[in-house]
């Protein structure tokens, strides 16, 4: 399988910052942070919806890596086990708040790589999301807003890669029933 190029160096670049912050180095964690902190802030805001909820998870979730890098068996790769913490903390946030509007994105963290439908209420989407109960909100951001694989969504879950498809099959199914009034012939 082919990768990015430079994937390779980052890979080996995380695992070498890893071994570091192990053995205790702050500096080599502040590394990892650095390269990882924007993306752990944008899975959270996808899931969550809202800046602030998002930066508090951010925040968390590199608290708990820190204090659990003595667990971590390496046998995933690092921001494969450091966005199961955020995934896990961001179920734990839902749980725990009943589900404020969602806010529009940041320009910073705006998805790029999708081309957005002129068609499409992104408003309507936003709150239908935001609505969605959590477990099925995280399949549908990993997935379908980050282009996680199924391996790595099966790894921050919990679960097996089948029961990681057929969730996200039940997510988009609920998606879609709920956009219904949204959409207009054209697009549906």
């Amino acid at each position: 399988m082919m990768g990015i190029p430079g994937e390779l160096q980052l890979s080996q670049a995380s695992e070498n910052l890893v071994e570091l912050a192990r053995a205790g180095d702050t500096r080599a964690f502040d590394r990892l942070v650095s390269m990882h902190q924007r993306e752990v802030y944008a899975l959270a805001y996808r899931i969550l919806g809202n800046a602030e909820d998002a930066a508090d998870v951010q925040q968390e979730t590199f608290v708990r890596a820190w204090r659990s890098l003595g667990k971590f068996r390496q046998e995933a790769a690092f921001s494969t086990w450091l966005h199961r913490i955020a995934v896990n903390l961001c179920l734990s946030a839902k749980r725990r708040k009943i589900p404020p509007e969602c806010e529009f994105p940041p320009e910073d963290i705006a998805d790029r790589s999708v081309e957005p439908n002129p068609r499409v209420d992104v408003a309507a989407l936003r709150r239908i999301l935001g609505a969605m109960p959590a477990n099925y909100r995280i399949l549908v951001v990993l997935r379908d807003m980050e282009g996680r694989s199924f391996d790595e969504i099966a790894g921050m879950i919990g679960c097996s890669v089948a029961s990681a498809r057929s969730r996200l099959c039940k997510a988009r199914g609920m998606l879609r029933d709920r956009m219904r009034p949204y959409l207009t012939e054209e697009n549906v």
